[in-house]
């Protein structure tokens, strides 16, 4: 667990830099975005993959059998409260709307390869310890 938590540190202060990168190094296209908008993004997909991360592997630890129950429905419930965070950003500054699609798209296309990776690890691991 201590892997995927310094991992996910990692990844998320590169994703920072690279958020504040686009907006003060010459990236016009996210110029109009409100200064903080990309990094409150990558810290929100970090604290909700840790949390999804955290209950799914509890789960497993408690009882093997139900890692697909709570994958899944972990799952889901990440992926509408992205839905419900991706229309209150798009409405939150409706001019820079696509603007913030865009970054979150990435975002999350990034941060969900990184949590499916650890799970493929986790679970390939998970028979030899």
């Amino acid at each position: 667990m201590k892997r995927y938590y310094l991992g996910l540190i990692v990844l998320t202060i590169v994703m920072m830099l690279l958020a504040f990168a686009t907006k003060w190094f010459g990236m016009d296209f996210f110029a109009p975005l409100h200064v903080v908008m990309l990094p409150l993004a990558v810290i929100y997909f970090a604290v909700v993959d840790a949390v999804q991360y955290w209950i799914t592997i509890r789960s497993v630890n408690k009882s093997p059998k139900t890692f697909v129950q709570f994958f899944l429905a972990t799952t889901v419930a990440v992926l509408l409260l992205h839905i419900i965070v991706l229309v209150g950003g798009m409405l939150l500054n409706p001019a820079c709307g696509k603007r913030f699609a865009i970054g979150f798209l990435v975002l999350y296309v990034v941060y969900t390869f990184y949590i499916m990776a650890q799970f493929v690890h986790f679970m390939r691991n998970a028979g030899k310890e």
